[in-house]
């Protein structure tokens, strides 16, 4: 027994010591902590930027990774040099944003965000725009002196306000990590506005939202006036409260346009979008499938006036996860007497949507590709505009004028030699004068012979249109069903259309909409329209040839129009027709 013992006691010993040699790393030899390898950081403008981060280094290698929902990134840089410039591409309300930052080898397992703060700083250092250091590459003797007296000069400048929306003194703006939830240095972005005013140096204008208060990023001057911050950003929180709850009524079903709480979002008085009142836009949102889903984030103020409780909120809005481009981006918000803010819509009189547009034309001639901006004007408030004047870039200089087409529902561009409808093609030396993001048109609206517009409304195209040179019959939507044979022998016929229209998408491309139409030579009329989901493949339809007072008419044309998006929110659409 004696002896037994003996042994487990030296196998315990045997089995101790080699457990306590491995904890050791044998041999004497310390622990060892595995290096640092990735770069984490927030990206946002107020709010997150729903987009992508590229991280260069001082070689010139690049990666990119996708920006989280909250505005997170992290990028392994193992196989990276630094230093390295950081930037974030996306969307945060609808507006594109290109920000910048920087950050050093030291920085290797820590946080480098990317903000207009951050952009700023990198400017500063550089004299010229951060997109101009970023492209160079010359900023291998970037130094993390560099940067912390950057930070530290804007910190200065900024100090009264971070201070007053609860931000420490001791913030390092580059490298202190939080949180996009409207609440310290999220709060700060919010009321804090950056803009660039002059592209070679950098220089910038820097004001406070709430105040006003303006300062340039050249001058010692701070930003001292505080005034009604604190309230500001306790009311941005309600503003983003708000707006969950209206994406939180969506989020499984519709809910029913009478729901108390959906009607205590909106203040039924004064609400006004794209031409509606308060009681049409509810009818329509709780009614239609595609809304189910569909999430309000992203929110960012525009403009606020604390003291008489109005402000401009831009959102993003998301379908079944995706930035719709073109979705309402901006609404205005009234604050009550119960302190709650009430959204009001975007105070448009008529409906308004400018976009690029692409369309592939089968008919029984020569098949065609047409290029250029769809205007989408109606008056939907029913306030007997009668014509509209769009200018911007790539048009006429007069404009192009669209008149009132009762019986389509829809503005038509007055000469019909030049357009397609609401479509106005353009060739590539047009296209070549738009700029390739945020191009911007004004559009003015009339009623009668009145000559002085009864509205001007300015609208931006997210992305340019497509080049001519740029697509092919490959890159648009393709029907399958009917054929165009099939749409031929529909004319002639006044019986009832009972089908379906089946089609197949190109990769990148999601559904947006279907129309089909049938008339006479008369005028008159038949359609069906609708809105598509995103895995929609065919849809199902009924159209009977009646005339408003009853009576069937023969059939001399139709037309099929299926579209889809592009990821910049682009349509390219196929457009079938048949006539006798």
């Amino acid at each position: 027994m004696r002896k037994t013992w003996q042994i487990v006691k030296t196998l315990i010993l045997i089995g101790t010591s080699a457990l306590i040699l491995a904890a050791c790393g044998g041999g004497g030899g310390g622990s060892t902590t595995p290096a640092a390898t990735t770069i984490s950081g927030t990206a946002a403008a107020g709010a997150p930027i729903i987009g992508s981060v590229t991280i260069k280094d001082s070689k010139g290698a690049t990666k990119t990774v996708q920006i989280a929902a909250d505005g997170k990134y992290t990028v392994d840089v193992s196989d990276m040099t630094g230093p390295f410039m950081v930037r974030a591409d996306g969307y945060v309300g609808g507006n594109e944003y290109h920000l910048y930052s920087a950050g050093t080898a030291a920085d290797v397992g820590g946080t480098i965000n990317v903000t207009p703060l951050t952009d700023l700083i990198v400017a500063n250092i550089a004299n010229t725009v951060a997109a101009n250091y970023f492209e160079s590459g010359n900023f291998s003797n970037l130094t993390a002196t560099e940067l912390k007296t950057e930070s530290d000069a804007l910190k200065a400048k900024l100090l009264p306000v971070l201070q007053a929306v609860g931000v420490s003194d001791s913030i390092d703006l580059l490298r202190s990590s939080f949180s996009t939830d409207h609440s310290g240095l999220d709060a700060a972005l919010d009321i804090i506005k950056v803009e660039t005013t002059d592209t070679t140096t950098g220089a910038a204008t820097i004001t406070n939202l709430i105040t006003k208060q303006a300062i340039s990023s050249t001058t010692t001057a701070v930003l001292t006036d505080t005034t009604n911050v604190a309230t500001g950003m306790t009311d941005i929180q309600k503003i983003s409260a708000g707006f969950k709850q209206f994406s939180d009524l969506f989020a499984t079903s519709l809910p029913s346009e009478t729901n108390a709480t959906l009607l205590g979002l909106f203040d039924s008085a004064t609400f006004l979008d794209q031409g509606q009142n308060l009681a049409s836009f509810l009818s329509e949102i709780t009614t239609d499938k595609e809304m189910i889903g569909i999430s309000f984030t992203n929110i960012s103020i525009q403009s606020m006036d604390v003291a008489k409780g109005t402000a401009t909120v831009a959102f993003t809005v998301l379908e079944n996860g995706k930035v719709s481009l073109d979705a309402p981006v901006a609404f205005h918000m009234i604050k009550k007497a119960d302190g709650k803010w009430y959204m009001q819509g975007d105070q448009y009189i008529v409906g308004i949507d400018i976009e690029p547009v692409a369309e592939y034309h089968v008919t029984s001639t020569t098949p065609q590709i047409i290029t250029g901006i769809r205007f989408n004007i109606e008056d939907r408030g029913g306030l007997n505009i009668t014509s509209a004047v769009v200018k911007g870039a790539g048009l006429p200089v007069d404009g192009v004028t669209l008149i009132n087409n009762v019986a389509y529902d829809q503005f038509q561009i007055q000469n019909p030699t030049q357009s397609y409808g609401n479509l106005y093609p353009l060739t590539d030396a047009d296209i070549a004068k738009i700029a390739d993001t945020g191009e911007a048109y004004t559009v003015e609206l009339y009623i009668g012979t009145n000559t002085t517009p009864a509205a001007t409304y300015t609208e931006k195209l997210v992305k340019r249109p497509y080049l001519s040179t740029e697509l092919t019959v490959d890159n648009f939507p393709k029907v399958t069903s009917p054929t165009a044979t099939e749409l031929y022998a529909l004319l002639g016929s006044s019986a009832d259309i009972n089908d379906s229209v089946t089609w197949t998408l190109p990769s990148g491309l999601t559904n947006d909409w279907l129309s089909v139409w049938v008339g006479d030579n008369a005028g008159n009329t038949a359609r069906f329209e609708a809105g598509l989901l995103p895995a929609e493949t065919s849809r199902s339809l009924v159209l009977s040839p009646v005339t408003s007072t009853g009576q069937r008419f023969t059939i001399t044309w139709g037309n099929i129009w299926l579209g889809a998006y592009d990821s910049y929110g682009r349509q390219l659409g196929i457009s079938m027709n048949a006539w006798q």
